[in-house]
């Protein structure tokens, strides 16, 4: 079915375009969302006419992205967090916490659907993403989560009593690898009898044969 965009469609192309789409797809999602009208001619024709207008603004939301993404640079923000012994943050950091961290350091207003995350950050460390500004035209962004002094002290206690508890571990392990080759050599040495023990239960077993 062929169609003709009224919005820009990340996938489907921009205001104006006609392109061909399934027509479940169309008339269950696109045409009842507004984002498309069948591609008649006098769809066609009055979108021309929003296209041309389309197409100045535009021009102007083109030029702000660029200018901000300028302004931002390779942004990185920091958060500095309260933590279990184990590193992990007691909640999580969202899109909107990080909108008002980059307000609060930069006095730049980002909306918070712009923010790229997959997935709320839950643990410390380092994480790169991105700013989507309009379309095509993006900004990095840095962002890094750290534990505050009380956070990091518990952090550096529970790693160093780990370290010990692994290297006592380690220590016990070689200690038993070390008794083993003894314990195996007794056993193989129960396991197999003297020889002179084996010749004379061989020779009683020839004699038993015999007397049958």
């Amino acid at each position: 079915m062929k169609v003709i965009l009224t919005k820009y469609h990340e996938k489907l192309g921009d205001v104006g375009d006609i392109v061909e789409v399934k027509s479940g797809y169309a008339n269950n999602y696109l045409i009842p969302n507004g984002i498309v009208k069948p591609a008649t001619r006098g769809n066609i024709n009055q979108m021309k006419i929003v296209k041309q207008a389309a197409l100045k603004v535009e021009s102007r939301n083109i030029a702000e992205a660029e200018k901000l993404a300028k302004k931002l640079g390779d942004l990185q923000i920091t958060f500095v967090v309260k933590t279990g012994k184990e590193g992990k943050l007691y909640g999580s950091i969202t899109n909107k916490d990080i909108a008002e961290k980059i307000f609060e350091e930069k006095n730049i207003e980002i909306d918070k659907k712009k923010i790229e995350l997959q997935e709320h950050i839950k643990e410390l460390g380092e994480y790169n993403t991105e700013l989507r500004l309009y379309k095509e035209i993006k900004s990095p962004l840095k962002i890094i989560v750290e534990p505050d002094e009380e956070s990091k002290e518990l952090i550096e206690a529970y790693e160093a009593d780990k370290g010990k508890a692994a290297a006592e571990k380690k220590e016990e392990k070689k200690i038993e690898e070390e008794e083993k080759p003894e314990e195996d050599k007794a056993e193989a040495k129960d396991k197999k009898g003297s020889p002179k023990k084996e010749k004379e239960e061989e020779k009683e077993t020839r004699k038993n044969l015999k007397k049958k």
